[in-house]
Parts: structure tokens; C-alpha cells; sequence
């Protein structure tokens, strides 16, 4: 029987290969490059969080994890066919300035979301 500590540092260790790629891969696109040292400080405490929200036969009465933007560098979200992402619009030239608006699922997909710390580290190029 395989224990659930082996399983659960097996995927923090996959999936923080997977994020230090796809932050090269960003950090990259601005042109600029990073030693190991400050790519470590730059993705700082690796952090597992699994929430599930099963489907709810009256979805108004859902709280999820209310609004917020994300801490860290990058989010990973594996979608579901539930719903309920919603980003907020900050891009200064677009018509949704402000507004939250929905991410419709796609099951299986992976989400990538860019958190505080990469937002203010490029001075939020990824939004142009």
C-alpha cells in the first residue's frame, strides 16, 4: 500500500519542476535571466493547497474562496466541469476594465495564473 506522505512529496516534487519551467518560460519572454539563486528566492515557499468543490444542488448558496489575486509567483488550477473562476480585468485599454468575468471549465485543463509577487516583479508586462 503506497502511503499518502510518499504520493504527496512525489507530486510537490513533479509539480515544482513544472512551475520553475513554465516562470523560465515567462521570465524569458521578458528577456531577462535568472541565477538558481534568485530563481529560488523569486518562487520562495512551495505550496500545495487541494481544494475540492464537489457540484452543489443550489450553487447560490457556494462561497468558494471568495475574490482575491494569488501570492505567489504562478497558480496552477486543474479545472473541472464545475465552473466558478472568475478573473478580474486590469488590462488599462480594455472595455472589461474592472469586471470580473468567468472562465468557463474546460475539465482537465490547466490554468495558469500569474500571482503578485511575478505581477510586480515585471512591472505587470503580462498585462499589455
Amino acid at each position: 500500500m503506497v502511503c499518502f506522505r510518499e504520493v504527496a512529496l512525489e507530486y510537490l516534487k513533479l509539480s515544482t519542476k513544472i512551475v520553475r519551467d513554465i516562470v523560465e518560460v515567462l521570465i524569458g519572454k521578458l528577456g531577462v535571466t535568472l541565477k538558481d539563486s534568485e530563481m529560488e528566492g523569486l518562487l520562495g515557499t512551495k505550496m500545495v493547497n487541494m481544494n475540492y468543490y464537489p457540484a452543489c444542488p443550489n450553487p447560490e448558496l457556494t462561497v468558494g474562496v471568495g475574490r482575491h489575486s494569488d501570492m505567489g509567483a504562478i497558480t496552477v488550477l486543474l479545472q473541472d466541469g464545475i465552473g466558478g473562476l472568475y478573473v478580474k480585468v486590469d488590462q488599462q485599454n480594455d472595455a472589461h476594465k474592472g469586471q470580473w468575468l468567468e472562465i468557463p471549465p474546460v475539465p482537465g485543463a490547466l490554468v495558469i495564473n500569474i500571482g503578485d509577487t511575478l505581477q510586480v516583479c515585471n512591472s505587470h508586462k503580462f498585462y499589455k
